[in-house]
């Protein structure tokens, strides 16, 4: 089985048929829809909440604050 690492983080195999990567879409489709309609509100509070009222320990996780390089 060929595997495509594209983000370092997930690997995806290269030879799905057409079919079976409808499948995994759809599955991830369906489940990122049940995440919501389960933590909905908790999610929608901490999307509007101020940056300070947010996990300091998930703040420095992707550097935000770094320049933009464009």
């Amino acid at each position: 089985m060929n595997w495509l690492r594209d983000d370092g983080l997930l690997q995806l195999p290269t030879d799905w048929t057409p079919e079976q990567a409808l499948a995994v879409h759809d599955w991830l489709t369906e489940l990122s829809a049940m995440v919501w309609r389960q933590y909905e509100t908790p999610m929608r509070d901490l999307l509007e909440c101020e940056p300070e009222c947010r996990d300091p320990a998930q703040q420095d996780l992707f550097g935000f604050d770094g320049p933009i390089p464009f």
